[in-house]
């Protein structure tokens, strides 16, 4: 009888033993996202973008206008202390059945820690790693414009463009955002992992203030909004 017991306390034992070696082994799957790879840099690396645009002014009416923008990245331009810097070749076109046409080359820094691009020679920390809502940062923090703050909204939350659903996405904004009766700030980016950027929106409008009739009706008097949607992305 006592050796009956003995077999099922081994056996009890073993079986918490396993439970316990899957449970830490699922910790540490989930733990190994790399979140560098809401980035998505490597070699090869496209996006094409539909850039939506309107200007606002006092004077004329609005114009609206529809373009298109290719990213893509080139040759692995150096390796220092744990970085990876990339050339960017930008190009664009009015219309999808147009001709690509260079626009611009800009640069990508992926560190451990951070992605940094450089626009016109202007270095701007786009993203901060680990990706944590609780993780605010200085988008200007290596050129001599003045500091401005970006976070982490959203995290991990899906995010849907015409039919397509991504699981898994980081939200940036301006910590500066701001909507009022006057104006309208807005500074967005989102971020799908294993795919890179696929929507940003700049915005900065003013509101009419002229006349009591158009006073908090949010009727534009003048200012600027762009959006940048993911339409193609993959590898050359």
């Amino acid at each position: 009888m006592l050796k009956v017991k003995l077999t099922q306390n081994k056996f009890n034992v073993s079986a918490i033993c396993i439970l316990l070696l899957l449970y830490a082994c699922k910790q540490v799957t989930i733990s190994t996202q790399y979140d560098g790879d809401y980035a998505h840099a490597e070699t090869g690396r496209f996006w094409i973008y539909e850039v939506q645009e309107e200007q606002y002014s006092l004077s004329d009416s609005s114009i609206s206008s529809t373009y298109f923008f290719k990213e893509t990245i080139g040759e692995l331009l150096s390796t220092t202390q744990g970085s990876k810097t990339y050339k960017l070749t930008r190009y664009k076109k009015s219309r999808l059945s147009d001709n690509w046409r260079a626009d611009s080359i800009w640069t990508m820094q992926q560190w451990p820690d951070k992605l940094i691009r450089t626009e016109n020679n202007i270095a701007y920390v786009k993203l901060i790693f680990p990706v944590a809502t609780t993780i605010s940062w200085n988008q200007n923090e290596y050129n001599a414009l003045p500091a401005t703050l970006y976070q982490y909204t959203k995290v991990g939350k899906p995010y849907k463009i015409g039919t397509i659903n991504y699981s898994n996405t980081a939200q940036v904004t301006d910590k500066k955002n701001d909507s009022t009766a006057i104006s309208l700030h807005r500074q967005l980016a989102i971020y799908a992992y294993q795919t890179g950027l696929i929507f940003k929106e700049t915005t900065d409008l003013a509101y009419c203030q002229s006349s009591s009739n158009c006073i908090g009706k949010g009727q534009i008097a003048y200012g600027y909004r762009q959006q940048w949607t993911l339409i193609e992305s993959g590898k050359e």
